[in-house]
């Protein structure tokens, strides 16, 4: 027999570990660190685990979860009618696609990062698109509590689906510690100056039209070397191939924290005029550590970076090239003034902040 639990408990399905090691994992390990005495119990798909798994547990999940997504949205639809999870308690959902194993209530709580997989369809595989549509759909029939992770995810949802909601709020992202105030390593290989872009490589991020911009400014003639870092993505491989031919590009795959801060603090820029962001966490932290940043216009990094940023058409590589050229001459005074404004911008996400708007979401209606 099941024991329901008190109503101020929280079940989390974090079954995004499984396969997730990116800005996503690391807020929901925050949010889960940072309220353990609201949180009753942590689901992997399926499996309940005091710890995310790993190694060849967290493959097998992965893979079990991935069929079932499969056959709950096949053609056939086999599994359509198979029983959903359905905990005594309230779920907070890390990841909107997670809603798809449970029955949904009003009462739960959905963690949104970004509207991408229907906004920017180009930019995703139809499997995911058509997992993302299914999950949004239930949730627009079922209206839960959302939290978005900046007014710009916010604005693309209301937009996409108009009705009402149990509550609908944002709460930005934290910027972690071990980058904001952690030592920095030299990098090696890496001359100054250089242009920065942190984020996983690929088609999202928009590095191939940065690659191009940056040979277009001409600033390899000048010494000034493009540097970027980070894992692969879908349209990797054109953006090392890009890099490959031109001269002063440098990919640099995964670097540790104390290499990252080093490559944050000697840079002469931070670009990333991405495509696609629900947050952007690597322009805040850029800003934090000092470096002006040069991202898309009206996007969620202008959000995030305020108006101490560079702004840029992401689909104009001459605009970004034009940023290029301008963070690499800025004056002393002008940098100046634009990191006064970011630090006020990004004094929005510290931890505190974050903890606290976090604990009052799971509090918040718990009798309901």
């Amino acid at each position: 027999m099941t024991t329901s639990q008190p109503p101020s408990q929280v079940a989390v399905e974090f079954s995004l570990a499984l396969h997730n090691r990116t800005g996503k994992y690391v807020v929901g390990r925050d949010i889960i660190d940072d309220a353990r005495d609201l949180i009753s119990r942590v689901l992997y798909w399926r499996a309940r685990r005091a710890q995310p798994p790993t190694g060849l547990e967290a493959k097998v999940l992965g893979r079990l979860m991935s069929m079932e997504i499969d056959m709950r949205l096949g053609a056939a639809g086999l599994a359509r009618g198979a029983p959903k999870l359905r905990p005594p308690e309230r779920v907070l959902h890390l990841d909107p696609f997670t809603v798809v194993f449970h029955r949904l209530r009003p009462t739960d709580i959905i963690l949104c990062h970004d509207l991408g997989p229907l906004t920017h369809r180009s930019l995703f595989t139809p499997g995911v698109t058509r997992l993302y549509e299914h999950a949004y759909a239930e949730i627009a029939a079922a209206q839960p509590h959302m939290v978005f992770v900046s007014q710009a995810s916010q604005a693309a949802f209301h937009a996409l689906y108009r009705g009402p909601l149990a509550s609908s709020r944002v709460i930005y992202n934290a910027l972690r510690s071990e980058v904001t105030r952690g030592a920095g390593e030299p990098v090696d290989g890496i001359s100054k100056p250089f242009l920065l872009t942190v984020g996983n490589v690929g088609a999202r991020k928009n590095q191939l039209a940065c690659v191009r911009a940056f040979a277009r400014a001409g600033l390899a003639q000048e010494g000034c070397e493009y540097v970027l870092c980070g894992g692969r993505e879908p349209g990797f491989e054109a953006v090392a191939a890009a890099a490959a031919e031109t001269p002063g590009v440098r990919i640099l795959g995964y670097v540790p924290d104390a290499g990252l801060n080093w490559l944050y603090d000697s840079a002469a820029g931070f670009v990333l005029p991405s495509l696609l962001e629900g947050f952007g966490i690597p322009v805040a932290e850029a800003g934090a550590r000092g470096l002006v940043p040069l991202v898309s216009r009206d996007s969620a990094l202008h959000e995030v970076a305020g108006d101490g940023a560079l702004l840029a058409d992401p689909e104009n590589e001459r605009e970004i090239a034009d940023g290029m050229l301008q963070l690499v001459r800025m004056t002393a005074d002008e940098k100046s003034n634009r990191l006064a404004q970011l630090r006020g911008s990004i004094a929005r996400f510290d931890q505190a902040t974050f903890r606290n708007a976090w604990r009052e979401a799971l509090s918040e209606n718990a009798g309901e």
